[in-house]
């Protein structure tokens, strides 16, 4: 496993370009993505709902969809909501028709709060990891 940490959140935005998907790669798949996307969607679900309860009535998380085709799902979690356990979860989901996914989950104060006041984040790929520091001191005062 592969796993990369970046002093700062710039830093770690800076990076991110990089350690997502291949462009064009969701493209070109068409159609058939919708029903991927779906499927990885349902699998996210699968995994959080039952902790957090639906995203969309949560003020825990939010899932933004993949609206630009990228392979990019974001997940936005507050500080309390944030488990380390769902990067292990979650980057089980990695695998067969999901592998070239990219996941990157947000950590903020509160749900309602503006990307500018972000704790932290990580970015998950099959088998590599990119994180903020900020994040990486956050949950080690937690742990």
């Amino acid at each position: 496993m592969n796993r990369t940490v970046k002093a700062t959140e710039a830093a770690f935005w800076e990076a991110f370009s990089s350690f997502c998907p291949p462009g064009g790669y969701f493209e070109a798949r068409g159609g058939a993505q919708r029903e991927l996307d779906g499927r990885f969607i349902d699998a996210i679900d699968s995994l959080l709902v039952p902790k957090l309860g639906r995203s969309q009535e949560s003020r825990q998380w939010r899932h933004e969809m993949d609206v630009y085709r990228s392979g990019v799902h974001s997940l936005i979690f507050t500080a309390q909501s944030f488990d380390p356990e769902f990067v292990t979860l979650l980057q089980s989901l990695l695998v067969g028709e999901h592998e070239n996914y990219c996941i990157v989950c947000q950590v903020l104060p509160a749900i309602d709060r503006p990307t500018a006041s972000r704790i932290g984040s990580v970015a998950i790929r099959e088998n590599r990891l990119l994180l903020s520091y900020p994040l990486v001191a956050h949950l080690n005062g937690r742990l």
